[in-house]
């Protein structure tokens, strides 16, 4: 959890256990990796076979659940500036579950 200390006050990336990808200006954060987000975008970013143009949905200020967190990244201001978030496509997500046997 203390490194979420450096990400204080600059904008991350973050991805949820539902697959979605949100990111914002990290505004605090407690012990259970509760975190606030202000300035949030979420991305939804379709693959080549959907055929659809990414949608960026405006959320402003976000509270999100520790629990209901993968992955928080400090977002690299040059990479993100030269992406193309309207083109980007990204690749379907595999089952999480199981095959029955």
């Amino acid at each position: 959890m203390s490194d979420l200390k450096e990400f204080m006050g600059k904008k991350v990336h973050v991805i949820t256990t539902d697959a979605r990808y949100f990111e914002g200006v990290l505004e605090g954060f407690d012990r259970n990796t509760n975190i606030v987000l202000s300035n949030t975008i979420e991305r939804i970013i379709y693959t080549i076979e959907e055929n659809e143009e990414n949608e960026e949905i405006p959320s402003g200020i976000n509270i999100m659940r520790g629990n209901e967190i993968v992955c928080i990244g400090k977002i690299d201001d040059e990479l993100y500036n030269e992406t193309n978030w309207k083109k980007l496509k990204g690749s379907p997500l595999k089952s999480t579950k199981n095959p029955l046997k």
